[in-house]
């Protein structure tokens, strides 16, 4: 019996030719290149000689129903598959025109729709948004008035507005205006969108300031959202099968895929709304993710009536000396520029990726909460098509002398440590409590783990002692000294069990200012252990922050969230409870509240 992973029907193929209006059959070589793609899955490193996956057992391995890939190559469209089940529930296989949610890839889609109002005079990039806002203006305080908050700031998450993400609303449940959604007011599941640093300072991710631009826009043309973004981006780029309506329309509701939790349960009614759009509310495909960045491509190469080559390059530029345009992300792999954005909405994952060179990139979408497959299948891609800057590794023999010297506990930070181990003629390294990943030399004295892309090294620390250095992807490499035996970090205290002792050191750090002590930082690290599968650790960790927050509604919030997954339905009903005793319009507690049955 065949896995329904790939039901008969589910394996549904479509190829595209590159720049025909009507498909042509796939030459050989074609198929060939897409047959080593599919077997060649692989890890953020790996070495010759390396064994690879195929997807089907990827696929299998994640729990994910279904996926649509589309491959870019010479400056055009080359190939998309489209592979498993849109709808478990249903039977329904992926098809070509099956409607993902992109999720966070909203966000530069709305950046270049903001972009061609630049282009049109209507909007500048550096001029305060509240100049322009007429229903809502972002509310005054001490870091406006010292620098007012721009487009451009909206765009490249500099504007220190608050607001990471959004959960959605579940099938059934009210959705607010956008309004409701900037002043955290009922019925919105998130906090209100305020300004908490100084903007233009530095980098904090924030759906909340597309969510501002998003009203900006429509205030700005005199035109809903939806209907603004099909008139400026989607048409123009022949993206038929893309959407920021939402609820969806019935026709276009048929065609959409229903998503699975991280867990691996369904999402309850298939999906959820958006009322951010421009943050997280595009429906589409890889094709039409993929036609998005050969637009893109099109622009900086000068042959765009969308977006002029000048304003192409402004989007690609990283701000506030970080890695992060209007509306992309900007990776380099080993020199080479490209410019992404992933998406991770509930039950839904998304991930583009594009040279900024060479005409080649990947559009990948799932119906399923786990990204490290799309990342796995990109770079048997980049591999295949010969992206630049993406290598295979040759390995060499571990040192005598680093066999016998490097095996040690190197503190990460104030609260956490990277052990060395020793296991025959391999070194091996890992966080304390976690599993230890091999760690594999090659030439020049650098070591890689499969998992890692960034270098490590081993060399002398000022105090002459062997510390471990950890490159970084931008600035100098960061040197972890050596511990000695009898010292013990806080999470090797909590890992242990000596809770008190834990619990001490922590409000050490908390007292001290350490961002290892901090509410947002550990709440960051118990879900990361959650992730991972540790759901024990991260609950304890959990716990611990809200013993050092006692008055933090987001650290009880989100206690009640990982004793949930833990089965604990008591201990989360009272964590919601504090929440909301904290903070009454919290709308996420409230919510959690009424499906635990009050």
């Amino acid at each position: 019996m065949k896995s329904p992973l790939f039901h008969p029907l589910a394996l549904a193929l479509c190829t595209l030719a590159i720049g025909a209006a009507n498909a042509a059959p796939p030459d050989d070589d074609t198929e060939a290149r897409i047959a080593r793609v599919l077997a060649g899955l692989r890890p953020p490193v790996s070495f010759v000689g390396d064994g690879t996956w195929t997807l089907q057992e990827r696929m299998k391995h994640y729990g994910v129903p279904g996926l649509t890939v589309t491959v870019i190559d010479r400056n055009g469209l080359a190939w998309t598959r489209v592979y498993g089940l849109a709808d478990r529930e249903l039977g329904l296989p992926v098809r070509p025109d099956t409607l993902f949610q992109a999720a966070s890839i909203s966000k530069p889609v709305a950046a270049l729709g903001a972009l061609t109002l630049v282009r049109d005079g209507k909007l500048s990039l550096d001029e305060p948004v509240n100049e322009r806002l007429k229903s809502w203006r972002i509310p005054e305080n001490d870091w406006t008035r010292q620098v007012p908050v721009t487009l451009a700031h909206l765009l490249s998450h500099t504007g220190g507005l608050t607001g990471h993400g959004f959960a959605g609303y579940a099938a059934g449940a009210p959705v607010p205006d956008i309004l409701a959604v900037l002043d955290g007011k009922p019925p919105a599941n998130s906090a209100a969108v305020r300004v908490n640093q100084l903007p233009g300072q530095a980098f904090r991710y924030s759906g909340g300031g597309y969510t501002v631009a998003q009203l900006l826009m429509s205030e700005v043309a005199g035109e809903a959202f939806a209907p603004l973004m099909q008139q400026r981006v989607l048409g123009p780029l022949g993206m038929a099968d893309s959407s920021f309506v939402q609820p969806l329309p019935a026709a276009q509701l048929a065609r959409a895929a229903a998503g699975v939790r991280p867990d691996g349960s369904a999402v309850a009614g298939k999906h959820h709304r958006y009322p951010e759009l421009a943050a997280a509310g595009l429906w589409t495909t890889s094709q039409d993710l993929a036609r998005f960045a050969i637009g893109v491509q099109q622009a900086l190469q000068g042959r765009s009536q969308l977006l002029p080559a000048a304003l192409a390059r402004d989007m690609l530029t990283g701000r506030a000396g970080g890695d992060y345009g209007l509306g992309f992300g900007l990776p380099q792999e080993n020199g080479a520029a490209y410019f992404a954005h992933g998406g991770w909405n509930e039950g839904f994952c998304a991930s583009l990726m594009a040279s900024q060179s060479t005409g080649q990139g990947a559009a990948i979408m799932i119906n399923a909460n786990q990204p490290a497959l799309m990342d796995e299948l990109r770079r048997a891609i980049a591999h295949e098509y010969g992206w630049p800057g993406f290598k295979t590794l040759v390995p060499v023999p571990a040192t005598a002398e680093a066999l016998e010297r490097a095996p040690g506990r190197y503190r990460l930070n104030a609260e956490q440590v990277l052990a060395v181990t020793r296991r025959g003629e391999r070194l091996f390294i890992g966080a304390v409590g976690e599993e230890a990943r091999e760690l594999v030399p090659v030439a020049g004295g650098r070591y890689f783990e499969r998992g890692q892309e960034q270098a490590r090294a081993f060399e002398p620390g000022p105090d002459g002692r062997l510390a471990l250095s950890l490159a970084q992807p931008r600035g100098p490499a960061q040197l972890l000294p050596r511990l000695g035996a009898a010292q013990r970090a806080p999470r090797e205290l909590l890992l242990a069990g000596d809770k008190a002792a834990a619990l001490a050191a922590y409000r050490a750090l908390r007292d001290g200012k350490d961002e290892a002590g901090s509410e947002a930082y550990l709440n960051d690290q118990a879900y990361g252990l959650v992730r991972r599968g540790d759901k024990a650790m991260g609950l304890a960790l959990m716990q611990l922050n809200t013993e050092l927050y006692p008055d933090s509604a987001n650290a009880w919030d989100s206690l009640g969230e990982v004793a949930l997954m833990q089965g604990d339905k008591a201990q989360a009903r009272a964590a919601y409870r504090k929440a909301l005793a904290l903070q009454p319009g919290m709308g996420s507690a409230a919510a959690a509240l009424r499906q635990l049955g009050e």
